[in-house]
């Protein structure tokens, strides 16, 4: 039942069934509010009943004319800019020989002393994970057409310009848009629905932390299916309901972020809708990135019941999620599918 209430007020639509499998939802989590952007209302979580599904969504759900209410404060409508110092300077010739190394960008310019420095860092398995989402698990392809859906306010769609890719984007948050073309970017506004782009037309099409915030994930892929090159590649990358931390922090975990999350995906069920979509290639697994940051900013949701975006935290509790991470990371290794985020990469 939708009921109007004020403009601050997010009307809702009750979803008692899996998006994806249509079985009936167990009630999983109860009352919770927004832990980072203060958006009104209170949200309920179901899981899946079957198994071999496990998707988590919100029941009940925003309707689709009021979740842009949701997004007020989002920090897409941000634009963060980091000082060079010495560290992040090293650290960014390190980034280049590694990407040189491992996905062949940056032709024949990157120094051997780049290439070294590069190769510390398969020692940090953390910073590694960063990289290669970085790039979107995608090796060089110079002059490759790339589609950015869901980018934001342009950070990666930028990146990946620069590293030679013909790269546009699209989005439907107007501010995002409008600071991603500040910066001489391509950026559509709208639903990726509404470009009517051509059959067969882009080499790789990225979702970047897009797929739990859409009503539609199936169609979605549909249409970038439709829209990718035979033998492109479309990557998605997404929060993981079964990861270690999850089962840590349970409700007060950060990737739950209602109501913005919609559908929150385990492995079983993004294969699931990585099949329906038509693609039969496919690898999916797991990650630790971002677990440290994870660990910290669900910590805070714990002590506090809220977390600042980019808000000052000691060195020490980053050493304590460093060392989280470093600890997923073992996990990792006896059990494959409790990473914090699923990476899926499909060929057509």
């Amino acid at each position: 039942m939708v009921v109007q209430q004020n403009d601050n007020y997010i009307r809702t639509h009750s979803c008692f069934n899996c998006y994806l499998c249509g079985n009936r939802g167990q009630p999983l989590y109860h009352g919770l509010k927004d832990r980072l952007f203060d958006a009104p209302g209170e949200w309920h979580f179901r899981k899946c009943s079957n198994h071999k599904c496990g998707l988590v969504w919100l029941d009940p759900m925003p309707i689709s004319e009021d979740i842009g209410k949701a997004y007020k404060n989002y920090y897409t409508h941000q634009n963060s800019k980091n000082s060079m110092t010495w560290y992040r300077r090293v650290y960014q010739w390190a980034k280049e020989g590694y990407l040189a190394r491992r996905f062949n960008y940056y032709g024949n310019s990157t120094t051997i002393w780049k290439k070294l420095l590069g190769m510390m860092l398969y020692f940090h398995p953390g910073r590694r994970e960063n990289l290669e989402f970085s790039v979107m698990y995608l090796p060089s392809q110079p002059n490759g057409l790339l589609l950015d859906v869901g980018c934001g306010s342009g950070q990666k769609l930028m990146f990946m310009r620069d590293l030679g890719w013909l790269a546009e984007g699209v989005d439907i948050d107007p501010i995002a848009v409008d600071s991603a073309r500040s910066k001489g970017l391509q950026v559509r506004l709208g639903t990726l629905e509404e470009q009517c782009y051509q059959d067969n037309y882009f080499d790789a099409i990225i979702l970047s932390h897009l797929i739990e915030h859409v009503y539609d994930p199936l169609g979605l892929l549909l249409e970038c299916y439709r829209i990718l090159k035979p033998g492109g590649r479309l990557v998605v990358v997404t929060p993981n309901n079964e990861s270690w931390m999850h089962k840590m922090f349970n409700d007060k975990w950060l990737a739950l972020d209602p109501p913005r999350h919609l559908h929150v995906f385990s492995v079983p069920s993004l294969k699931y809708l990585a099949q329906k979509a038509g693609f039969k290639k496919y690898k999916i697994s797991t990650t630790i990135r971002e677990a440290n940051g994870l660990f910290m900013a669900s910590k805070l949701i714990q002590r506090t019941g809220k977390y600042v975006w980019g808000c000052p935290l000691s060195s020490t509790f980053r050493f304590w999620a460093r060392g989280m991470q470093l600890a997923e990371w073992v996990i990792l290794k006896f059990k494959p599918d409790a990473g914090e985020e699923i990476t899926m990469v499909g060929e057509k």
